[in-house]
């Protein structure tokens, strides 16, 4: 076991078990410390709406602190005010990308569920519509909104028959002639 002289004049005894030790908590101290850099820049982009760049930023510091609760709910509020965005102008395929991130990054993140139900709803797909929309609604302990109800309707309409395929109303055939 060797001493090491500290410049304020202490004599430390070090092995390799230890030095390795040290530099460890050193290297976990940088990679925490790049994490919290990423995330207070995550948070003034969002502040003032730079949503790609609060998005990169977030990405960043998950990719140092993956297993970080409050950067993942961070991410989820993100990518869903990115998803919330791209749904108000019409982009579906890029809200919906943005909306399962946020999901998947914090699993009970409510708003980004009913966003996922309304797409669905818009596209016709009953089952998702329900499904989002239920789960959205029992997350915030609220009943289901109204285009779950809606859904439920025309999922019924549909598997009665009372629908064609892309929820058009079936025509009887006219056989009086």
């Amino acid at each position: 076991m060797r001493n090491y002289n500290l410049a304020n004049g202490w004599k430390v005894p070090m092995n390799r078990p230890a030095i390795l030790m040290a530099v460890v908590v050193m290297l976990a101290g940088f990679v925490g410390g790049c994490a919290a850099v990423d995330q207070d820049s995550a948070q003034t982009a969002l502040a003032s709406g730079r949503l790609d760049e609060a998005a990169a930023d977030i990405q960043a510091a998950l990719a140092h602190d993956p297993d970080n609760l409050q950067l993942k709910h961070l991410a989820a509020r993100i990518f869903t005010r990115r998803g919330v965005k791209y749904y108000q102008q019409g982009a579906m395929i890029a809200a919906s990308d943005d909306f399962h991130r946020a999901v998947d990054y914090y699993p009970t993140y409510a708003m980004a569920y009913d966003y996922l139900g309304m797409i669905a709803f818009q596209q016709h797909n009953w089952q998702d519509a329900i499904r989002y929309g239920s789960q959205a609604a029992g997350l915030q302990g609220k009943p289901d909104p109204g285009y779950v109800r809606m859904a439920r309707e025309q999922l019924r309409k549909l598997q009665s028959g009372g629908f064609g395929r892309y929820g058009q109303a079936r025509s009887r055939p006219n056989y009086s002639y």
